[in-house]
């Protein structure tokens, strides 16, 4: 206790000290450069294997220390395998979608209708997921490769995840995890989308009749790029090609991640921004959101998650000091981002 003592009272004034269900607990003092301080005491800690928490309790300012939990012994092997598995069935969705567009011979091969899809598709979510990896390097948290999700076609995967082991430093470190995906991501699916776009086919209705052709919604970001980059006449229809598709299911994928729920990514960026208390309640409305728009399996996982964690996140290690103003305005960036890939899945079928 007394080398604890000596090596928090390096970085804020000691108050009161004793033991917090047998972890040695602080009430310290804090000032504007707290946000600092705290990060050089995580700092001079992690030699020791000890994390520090700062929280707010009643009318004090507490700094409690953890046992630093065991690195994680990630195999990667796994994650390869996981990426290999699905790279084939993101293929296989590809194959399978592309072959209305060979019968039609506006392709020439579903072999390559596969790989147009799956390549920027996959080049999406890995771009998404390394953006958290880098963010989680440089701001000294324990994280694993990502872990890609196969399915079966239509689309092929589920997105991909990665796990955490050690918490956020603070607030703005949060925000950043929570974001670096989509925002990464974002990027490259709008780079997907304006090739896909350019690359897709606008045919009559006369062109298809006798046919029945399958209807997805469009995002807001497509039906814009759409209007701009194509022009396309009254009564014309769009057949999507692969790579276009692939965007569409990287925009589907950025807004299920941006749900404020949970440990997903919308729901680091509310629980950095508006804390533990607004971050359950957005949780449960996220399930909401999710029912309305149709995301029938994301509103089952996310309401069994808050059942069995009660709505837990917990938080950055430093807990009191609040987001800065360039980590709130990424939080507004992180909204618009939302409103633009959002999609209903209200998949219809046309007949002509």
């Amino acid at each position: 206790m007394e080398e604890f003592r000596n090596i928090v009272g390096e970085f804020f004034p000691i108050e009161q000290v004793w033991y917090d269900g047998g972890r040695p607990a602080f009430a310290v003092r804090t000032g504007p450069d707290s946000k600092e301080r705290f990060l050089r005491l995580r700092e001079r800690l992690e030699p020791m294997d000890y994390l520090p928490l700062l929280r707010g309790r009643d009318d004090r300012t507490v700094i409690a220390l953890i046992p630093r939990p065991p690195r994680g012994a990630w195999r990667w092997q796994v994650n390869a395998a996981l990426f290999i598995a699905t790279v084939i069935t993101t293929f296989l969705a590809g194959y399978y979608n592309a072959q209305g567009l060979v019968e039609s011979h506006l392709m020439s091969s579903a072999i390559g209708g596969g790989l147009a899809f799956s390549i920027p598709l996959m080049l999406i979510l890995l771009t998404h997921e390394m953006g958290h990896k880098v963010v989680s390097i440089v701001r000294g948290i324990d994280a694993s490769l990502p872990y890609f999700i196969p399915m079966i076609p239509p689309i092929g995967t589920m997105g991909a995840v990665i796990v955490t082991r050690t918490p956020a430093p603070n607030r703005d470190a949060l925000l950043d995890l929570g974001a670096s995906g989509p925002i990464a991501g974002f990027v490259v699916a709008v780079v997907v989308v304006i090739i896909g776009l350019m690359n897709s086919f606008v045919i009559s209705a006369s062109a298809v009749q006798g046919q029945v052709l399958v209807n997805y919604p469009d995002p807001l970001l497509i039906r814009w790029m759409t209007g701009l980059l194509r022009h396309p006449p009254d009564g014309a229809l769009i057949l999507m090609h692969p790579v276009l598709f692939a965007g569409w299911i990287g925009l589907l994928v950025t807004s299920l991640n941006l749900l404020p729920a949970g440990m997903l990514d919308g729901g680091h960026a509310v629980r950095a921004l508006f804390g533990a208390r607004f971050h359950r309640v957005a949780s449960w409305l996220a399930v909401a959101v999710a029912v309305a728009l149709r995301y029938w399996l994301m509103a089952v996982l996310i309401g069994v998650l808050l059942v069995t964690a009660r709505g837990y996140h917990p938080g950055p290690l430093d807990d009191v000091s609040p987001p800065s103003w360039s980590r709130i305005a990424i939080g507004a960036i992180l909204l618009v981002i939302f409103i633009l890939s959002v999609v209903p899945i209200e998949i219809t079928l046309l007949r002509f």
